[in-house]
């Protein structure tokens, strides 16, 4: 199993290839620029990292739901269930299929595991896997959503049920509202995580699309004239949200970065309908009208865009903000 190394650690690895410090910082810079500030500094040293065969993750033993790592691959870990998700299914210009979801825990926390294969699908579907049982899950891997952890399941992902010697007999509870903290956006630091940001949207700018792989979400890329992820070979493609909009607490404003989920609760659209909207822009416009002046709540992290220079919120939760709220 693999432990992630840090931003710093990163680049001393590359430069064991023979490049210099700024060789690399330019290289970074420019793979930035190419994903239009879609990851971070650290997500595209891992980038270059993985281009050049440098190997950034060290060896590690069986582990624990807090220590799991984003980037980390061929997981081992045991959990009880503690909810199950409807399946959903989803559509492409290539490829059509269905994804499932439930929430696995230990003494140190909880994940959300989302799971692709049709088989592992059906096993939800005839309440062989259900809440309460203890799992044991190996070959999966970490990725991000929004700042949070997510474990995904392929074909070759192994789920073992009340494995044999393996008793939790309590689960961590999982972060909830209560445990984000309210925070001015004047106040709002790049250090700062489970933030709570409450206000209103004053500009809300076209959103874009981007590609992913169909198979495990992650971002697809164009080579050679076809699209390929980090996981995946030739893959076929479709396309998540992006959604930019500054929002005012009265305080001081900034910019927050809305991916997938936190942008439909934004735009009170579903994946599907959002389509629409890509294949039609003009549709945005009469949506615009009807959300600038919306006051929401906002759970997420502060961020430094590169880039820029300038401070950003990246959302992981967005809800409308009830009146009593206001009064906390």
């Amino acid at each position: 199993m693999l432990m992630g190394l840090s931003y710093e650690e990163i680049i001393d690895k590359i430069k064991e290839k023979g490049l210099s410090q700024t060789e690399i910082e330019n290289k970074i810079k420019q793979r930035l620029e190419q994903l239009s500030g879609l990851i971070s500094k650290e997500g595209a040293a891992q980038i270059i990292a993985n281009e050049l065969g440098v190997k950034i993750f060290r060896d590690v033993g069986k582990l624990k739901v807090k220590e799991i790592k984003i980037g980390m691959r061929d997981i081992e870990v045991d959990g009880k269930i503690v909810n199950v998700n409807e399946v959903r299914s989803f559509k492409t210009e290539k490829r059509e299929g269905r994804v499932a979801s439930l929430m696995l825990g230990d003494e140190t926390g909880q994940i959300r595991i989302v799971l692709w294969d049709e088989g592992q699908i059906k096993r939800i579907e005839n309440n062989e896997i259900k809440e309460g049982l203890i799992l044991k899950i190996k070959n999966t891997y970490c990725r991000d959503n929004n700042g949070f952890k997510e474990l995904h399941l392929n074909a070759r992902s192994e789920i073992v049920l009340n494995p044999e010697g393996v008793v939790i007999e309590n689960v961590a509870e999982s972060m909830s509202s209560a445990e984000f903290s309210h925070k001015n956006i004047s106040e709002l630091k790049e250090s700062d995580r489970n933030i709570i940001l409450r206000g209103t949207i004053v500009q809300l700018f076209d959103p874009r699309f981007y590609e992913v792989c169909e198979k495990c979400g992650k971002r697809a890329l164009m080579e050679n004239g076809v699209f390929k992820c980090a996981d995946h070979d030739v893959v076929g493609i479709k396309y998540a949200i992006v959604l930019n909009l500054f929002f005012d607490d009265g305080t001081d404003n900034i910019r927050v970065v809305c991916f997938r989920d936190a942008a439909e609760n934004v735009l009170g659209k579903k994946e599907d309908e959002l389509q629409n909207i890509k294949e039609n822009p003009a549709e945005f416009e009469n949506l615009r009208k009807d959300i600038l002046g919306k006051q929401l709540e906002i759970n997420g992290r502060g961020t430094m865009n590169e880039m820029f220079n300038r401070l950003e919120f990246i959302a992981s939760r967005v809800e409308e903000l009830k009146p009593e709220k206001l009064l906390q």
